[in-house]
């Protein structure tokens, strides 16, 4: 599955939870916003005309404020979406497992720098594969690995991760803007 697929299966099951946050997050900073503007148009009856100068210097605090809010509230939805995107993502990971995931798991075993890697730990379902690709090492299954493998040589002291759970942590810094970008242009 390639860039593209993942972003289309993220935005297809993320659309609803994108709406919903996009809504609270609007409704709060109109609250906001709308609370602001009574405030100010309070803080204009008491002082008249005579105490423009000091309304307007309160009403640039009072304004910097809501906006400082409204900025809080986004934050977090985004905090939210990136982490509801992760979940998203890291679910579809088991979508690489397809008809060509021996190529995947054999381009993953390519990567790794030439050792005698003592142990390989993988998913169950990658006993096999491992057999092939490390004939030397003990073989150690993980049902918490989707795919990919990590070694270790040297009692311990070498360990390489090169699972597609890692990849993806390693990725996300780099996905997530992009995938925001993508969402929120919608």
């Amino acid at each position: 599955m390639g860039y593209r697929e993942l972003t289309d299966a993220l935005l297809s099951d993320g659309d609803e939870k994108v709406r919903q946050i996009r809504q609270a997050t609007e409704a709060e900073a109109d609250r906001i916003r709308g609370e602001a503007a009574a405030r100010i148009r309070k803080l204009q009856d008491d002082y008249g005309r005579r105490q423009e100068s000091a309304t307007a210097a309160e009403t640039g605090i009072i304004l910097a404020e809501a906006e400082r809010q409204a900025a809080l509230i986004k934050l977090e939805a985004e905090k939210v979406l990136a982490g509801r995107l992760y979940t998203l993502a890291h679910g579809t990971l088991a979508q690489l497992r397809d008809d060509r995931y021996a190529e995947l798991f054999a381009a993953l075993a390519e990567e790794l720098l030439p050792c005698s890697w003592q142990t390989v730990r993988v998913n169950p379902v990658d006993s096999e594969l491992a057999k092939a690709s490390f004939p030397g090492a003990a073989v150690e299954t993980d049902s918490g690995i989707t795919g990919g493998m990590e070694v270790i040589a040297e009692g311990g002291r070498v360990r390489v991760d090169n699972t597609l759970e890692k990849r993806l942590e390693r990725a996300w810094p780099e996905l997530l803007p992009r995938l925001l970008n993508a969402i929120l242009r919608v």
